[in-house]
């Protein structure tokens, strides 16, 4: 259990409850372009100095931490943050995948190096039309794979646990030669419905059959109203026992070829969903 998401259980720092992400915008008023709140001063990366550099760079910004402090730092946070256009979100660690509410609360674009976040800043802070492009997410709400990677907080990482255990228990006795394998089928009375398999008509089916079970998933109350939406569709359908980093991100079934090729690799191919 660790925050990487190659992990076996990866432990993430994020849920839709913490944090409206989906507010409306409010007025960018303060006449800094940037926000900081740095108080660890004793980081091991380049925080402080990135601020120095942008600084030197032309972009004025407001700090409110301990570390290269102008502001008085007794203020709400994230309602500071709402009326700047930009907030830098540096982690005190450098570790991937560690990304805390620093981030959250800023959802600032990731860039390259210093001197292209100066460039990218001022351009955008004088731009207005470019500016909103940027940030049209909060009226269109965020991309699916987003949504996928924070609704996997939804199931609390200790439930993940268990559930990677009992799978690693169950994979383990169906190995042994006492194990009475099961006919090839989830569920009875179910058919043959066509001899051609392809990604979209299994798509149908998992969504068809999950529907009709009227289960509820378990991110639908947690996500903002705003991106609850009315119908299910799926996000990915991939084998058991790849990690969340290539569930979510790299693996992909190219073709119908390429599924109707893993299934007979696999006769009895068990899969994973994600719903989003």
């Amino acid at each position: 259990m660790t925050t990487s998401l190659s992990s076996d259980v990866p432990v993430g720092y994020f849920s839709w409850a913490e944090y409206d992400i989906m507010a409306p915008m409010q007025p960018k008023n303060e006449t800094a372009l940037a926000a900081a709140f740095i108080s660890n001063c004793g980081a091991h990366n380049f925080r402080l100095q990135a601020l120095e550099m942008l600084e030197k760079l032309g972009i004025k910004i407001d700090s409110y931490g301990v570390c290269h402090q102008n502001r008085d730092g007794k203020v709400d946070k994230v309602e500071t943050l709402k009326r700047y256009k930009f907030s830098f979100a540096f982690e005190n660690s450098n570790e991937e995948d560690y990304v805390t509410e620093k981030f959250f609360q800023s959802l600032v674009a990731e860039l390259d190096d210093v001197e292209s976040v100066a460039k990218t800043m001022k351009f955008l802070a004088t731009n207005p039309d470019a500016y909103n492009k940027s940030v049209s997410w909060k009226y269109d709400g965020p991309s699916d794979a987003f949504k996928a990677l924070v609704d996997m907080a939804a199931v609390h990482s200790s439930c993940r646990l268990c559930i990677f255990l009992a799978t690693k228990i169950r994979e383990k006795e169906e190995m042994s030669s006492q194990f009475q394998k099961r006919p090839c089928k989830c569920t009875t009375g179910s058919g043959t419905v066509s001899g051609r398999l392809t990604l979209r008509a299994l798509e149908s089916a998992v969504l068809s059959k999950f529907e009709s079970f009227n289960h509820t998933p378990v991110w639908k109350n947690e996500r903002p109203e705003s991106l609850r939406g009315d119908n299910l569709k799926i996000y990915r359908i991939y084998p058991v026992g790849l990690t969340q980093r290539r569930a979510l991100y790299s693996f992909r079934f190219d073709s119908d070829a390429d599924l109707g090729k893993h299934v007979e690799s696999n006769p009895c191919a068990k899969f994973e969903v994600i719903f989003v």
